[in-house]
């Protein structure tokens, strides 16, 4: 992990329910991932490409119990996964449907 990358270098949105200063890049580096492929900007993305190895990435993106479909979508597309690894796609909510009638 390189030294010259920290939590300040992401966009400022991405952490918006955290204190920047708190996030520690390799203890919280599924929840940083999820945090870019989710709502983050290319510079984000080139940012992690930066700081933890493709191996790395690809091995957090599939421990991930929840990823929106679109983020997953691009995750499985630049990482060369299969959707099938994926545990959130294993594991979906089934959908919630209001009373039956």
């Amino acid at each position: 992990m390189p030294d010259a990358i920290q939590a300040s270098d992401f966009s400022s949105f991405l952490f918006w329910d955290v204190a920047v200063d708190s996030v520690d890049l390799e203890k919280h580096r599924p929840w940083l991932v999820r945090r870019v492929l989710e709502k983050g900007t290319r510079t984000d993305w080139n940012l992690l490409l930066q700081l933890y190895q493709r191996e790395a990435i690809r091995d957090a993106v599939k421990q991930l119990r929840s990823l929106e479909k679109k983020a997953a979508s691009f995750a499985c597309a630049v990482l060369d996964l299969p959707q099938t690894e994926l545990r959130c796609s294993k594991n979906r909510q089934s959908p919630h449907t209001p009373w039956d009638y």
